[in-house]
């Protein structure tokens, strides 16, 4: 997934850190502030901009008005947010009293829908986020911390806070108002409101988006310092891995080889499958923590509809396995042009064939080829299809190429996903098959890196949508590295390319802003699909068609690159909202 950095890696010498030592202790370390704010004496609590970047002794603090508050339109089902900061003055605020929760209204005009049974109130949480290190040894606040988490704000600088509202199901449509309390030096408090639509957004695992997260589930090992694929690894998996099903993840991410990427985490990539030459020459597998991981995810958390498997073309063209006669773990380098690598390759596909097939896994197990040039996937595509045709192919690569038309699952980088890309998409979506876009270590923007603009990672769902893809694919979920609260980088890295969470099942400000885009990316289709319904509302239908052309003009790869993310992000969002006004005309449903 990493080619352009790879070989600074290899050259430099880096390498896993298999498991060892025992749980990092230092879940609430917090970086020393580099500078203090010293105009303010008194503590200032404001509401902030959704997308407003934060210095951590935020010079520009000004207390909002009692009489103002942020306002947002809302769908039933889907997650709203808005943030406070809270800026000490000259003392510290310690163990700050806040409201931990926050109810919301419906308001007095809306008395007859509440008579009728249901809920007028709405509650939302309330998360500390504290800083973390990013690019250049700049401090950002990313890191969101359980909601109600004790927190303090040093003298001078500034305490950011994300109200997250998650809109029910049943919520009756109307403006419903709230206030969030602080008690520095004296109650202070920021109101804010949504309006409430009629318009439903259904559960995440009815999302149609196709998204592709890399899990790391042995980083999750060596941080909670447990034993790989034992009970007490996979309690430490619940929480991280629901977070991830209810972004709307779909696929298993599975290392099938030792180190398909040749350690370019600080965890290792063990191998789920564990492979082993006979004294006879011939080849054995075990699948048992392959099981262990696939039945965990699909049964258990219920992100069951794609098995990826890395891979047969690893970075080196190494297999590490366990030679009986020599009672010693040997490597194996490949060369796809060698009768070898159908030999040993077919063994594997053949066993593994049996073994999905018994599992009831083969029809949603996939080979992923990320990043090979053509021949060699050509060639991986030849033994597979002799000895294993049902298992599909994933591949990421920098564009589509002549081998894209036997890929399922294709996924260009970003820089590489206009131009003619949208219409094969389309196409290929006409085949049943998918095709996403991805980023990594590049483009520089937009990403999700520390250091990326807050509104971009929201505009990469906008992006999805307006070029017709199927969904997003990201390298990586929970890479971490040896402390993401001291720091977000790793290596050669941009900070924070390796990881969406934090230990703890934290979420970060990017990861809140990512879901958003992905919420609109479901919007966008809900919408789409009624507008194109025979005798829909002409107003819905005019309303779609401007939020496309809009989407569709300002979308693009030269515009992502750019630096109007959050502007175009903010128009979009207002003819999303426009249009959703039109889904239900009064008296239609």
């Amino acid at each position: 997934m990493k080619k352009v950095a790879l070989f600074a890696f290899a050259v430099l010498g880096f390498c896993g850190n298999a498991f060892a030592g025992t749980p990092n202790p230092a879940e609430n370390f917090e970086p020393v502030p580099v500078s203090k704010n010293t105009e303010h004496k008194a503590p200032v609590v404001t509401w902030l901009a959704l997308y407003a970047r934060l210095a951590r002794d935020f010079e520009t603090a000004t207390p909002a008005r009692q009489g103002t508050a942020p306002f947002a339109y809302a769908w039933r089902g889907e997650t709203v947010n808005f943030r406070v900061a809270v800026v000490a003055g000259e003392k510290d605020l310690e163990n700050l009293d806040y409201d931990k929760t926050v109810t919301l209204t419906l308001g007095s005009s809306m008395k007859r829908e509440r008579a009728s049974g249901k809920s007028g109130k709405m509650k939302a949480t309330v998360s500390p986020v504290r800083w973390t290190v990013g690019q250049g040894g700049v401090q950002f606040a990313d890191v969101v911390d359980p909601a109600g988490a004790p927190t303090s704000v040093p003298a001078g600088t500034v305490r950011e806070f994300l109200i997250s509202l998650p809109v029910p199901a049943d919520a009756v449509p109307g403006i419903y108002q709230g206030r969030f309390f602080v008690d520095a030096e004296g109650k202070k408090f920021v109101r804010f409101a949504v309006r409430v639509l009629d318009a439903t957004l259904p559960p995440p695992q009815d999302w149609a988006i196709h998204l592709d997260l890399w899990q790391h589930p042995q980083a999750v090992a060596r941080w909670a310092g447990v034993k790989p694929w034992s009970k007490e690894h996979f309690d430490a998996l619940v929480a991280p891995m629901t977070r991830l099903r209810d972004l709307g993840q779909k696929v298993v991410t599975c290392s099938i080889i030792e180190e398909p990427w040749n350690h370019q985490t600080f965890d290792d990539w063990e191998s789920m499958v564990k492979w082993t030459r006979k004294a006879n020459g011939k080849w054995k597998f075990d699948y048992s923590a392959f099981d262990a991981w696939v039945d965990f995810m699909m049964n258990k958390i219920g992100i069951n509809e794609q098995i990826s498997c890395y891979s047969m073309l690893p970075w080196m063209m190494k297999i590490w396995y366990f030679d009986e006669a020599e009672k010693m773990q040997k490597a194996l380098v490949l060369n796809v042009n060698t009768p070898e690598f159908s030999e040993v390759w077919g063994a594997f596909l053949s066993d593994f064939r049996k073994h999905l097939q018994k599992k009831g896994w083969l029809e949603k197990t996939c080979i992923a080829l990320d990043e090979r040039p053509d021949a060699q996937l050509n060639a991986a595509r030849k033994v597979i299809e002799q000895f294993a045709p049902e298992l599909r192919i994933v591949s990421a690569n920098d564009h589509p190429t002549r081998m894209s038309e036997f890929v399922y699952d294709i996924s260009p980088t970003f820089n590489h996903s206009g131009g003619d890309v949208p219409a094969l998409a389309e196409k290929r979506r006409g085949e049943g098959k998918k095709t996403t876009f991805y980023t990594c270590v590049h483009p520089a923007r937009p990403n999700s890196f520390t250091h990326s603009a807050p509104a971009e990672t929201h505009w990469l769902g906008f992006y999805a949508a307006a070029n017709g893809f199927d969904g997003i694919l990201r390298w990586a979920y929970n890479s971490w590295n040896k402390n993401p609260f001291e720091t977000t980088a790793f290596g050669n890295w941009p900070a924070g390319d390796c990881f969406l969470i934090y230990p703890g099942n934290r979420a970060s400000m990017r990861l809140t802003h990512f879901r958003n885009g992905i919420e609109d990316f479901e919007k966008i289709r809900i919408l789409r699909e009624r507008a194109a319904k025979p005798g829909a509302p002409e107003e819905l239908k005019n309303s779609v068609k401007n939020l496309d052309a809009y989407l569709k003009e300002n979308f693009t790869v030269a515009h992502g690159g750019g630096n109007a993310h959050e502007a175009q992000v903010k128009r979009a969002t207002e003819l999303l909202d426009f249009a959703s006004f039109h889904l239900h005309p009064k008296g239609e449903k």
